[in-house]
């Protein structure tokens, strides 16, 4: 299956290069590899300059009207389809990844299988692990089915189902439950460690709660769902911080009157597989 990968850098001079030859040393050969500059000011672009003359399988692009910042959401995403413009389009599986990330040398040989085996499979992904005292250690700070944002591959009949991915902070949950919605089905492979460099939010810690808070309601989320998910946010993190935090972000979203990222059906059924989920786990005593 021919396979496209696209990875949106700011600022990775320490890991791109780490990231870049695990992806070329993969089983399955990547046809292309898409890395999009987005506002790099430390010496990214000559180390992808270097990358791509030595491997045609690099395409490397700038995207010249990015701000040197670090963004999560909107301008991560517009990167993203800056490079998908760029890029090659026969293709039958697009990945999103992270220039943080180190990948088992057959991941995508497995992932193919996975598509191969699950006919309405649209979107997999392995589980991150993150460095911690000298060990990797599995992340769990998200729903253990969730697809990090980091590491998404799709099969390209879902990805153009669900217009491909929203320019909007909360992209990486919109585009699970479009293809929930569209029936097709997502899975996470907790057996297939990839590696993360960085600790996951490290760049946004400081607006990292209200953000999500904000999220949930361009989502959709009723207030009781808020409070639940602001709720877990706090416990999680042993703090009632994040819980007041969430809050200000959804109620400003709120008061803003921020255009939500969903339609009104998808909005629905976003409530409805979120409350369903819930009442599941309290049956099985595992909320």
């Amino acid at each position: 299956m021919k396979t496209l990968i696209i990875i949106p850098v700011f600022n990775e001079e320490k890991n791109i290069e780490k990231c870049l030859k695990s992806l070329l040393n993969q089983t399955h050969r990547i046809s292309q590899i898409t890395v999009v500059n987005d506002g790099s000011n430390d010496k990214t672009d000559d180390i992808l300059t270097k990358i791509s003359k030595k491997y045609g399988s690099v395409n490397y692009v700038i995207k010249n009207d990015s701000l040197p910042v670090a963004m999560p959401g909107k301008k991560i995403i517009q990167a993203f389809n800056y490079g998908l413009k760029n890029s090659i389009s026969d293709y039958e599986l697009i990945g999103k990844f992270d220039a943080d990330i180190l990948l088992p040398h057959d991941y995508f040989e497995i992932m193919i299988q996975k598509f191969k085996k699950i006919q309405q499979l649209g979107l997999v992904s392995g589980t991150i692990a993150i460095n911690k005292n000298e060990k990797w250690v599995v992340e769990d700070i998200y729903n253990k089915n969730h697809v990090r944002g980091g590491i998404k591959l799709y099969k390209k009949e879902a990805f153009d189902k669900i217009r491909g991915l929203v320019e909007s902070i909360g992209w990486d949950t919109v585009d699970e439950m479009n293809l929930l919605y569209s029936n097709y089905k997502i899975k996470v492979y907790h057996k297939i460690i990839c590696k993360q460099l960085r600790i996951t939010g490290k760049r946004y810690s400081k607006s990292k709660f209200i953000n999500q808070g904000r999220v949930m309601y361009l989502m959709g989320y009723d207030i009781l769902l808020c409070l639940i998910g602001s709720f877990k946010f706090s416990i999680k993190n042993i703090s009632l911080i994040p819980f007041f935090f969430s809050l200000y972000g959804y109620f400003s979203a709120w008061f803003n009157r921020d255009k939500k990222i969903v339609s009104n059906n998808l909005s629905k059924f976003v409530r409805s597989y979120r409350y369903k989920n819930m009442f599941k786990k309290v049956i099985n005593k595992d909320y």
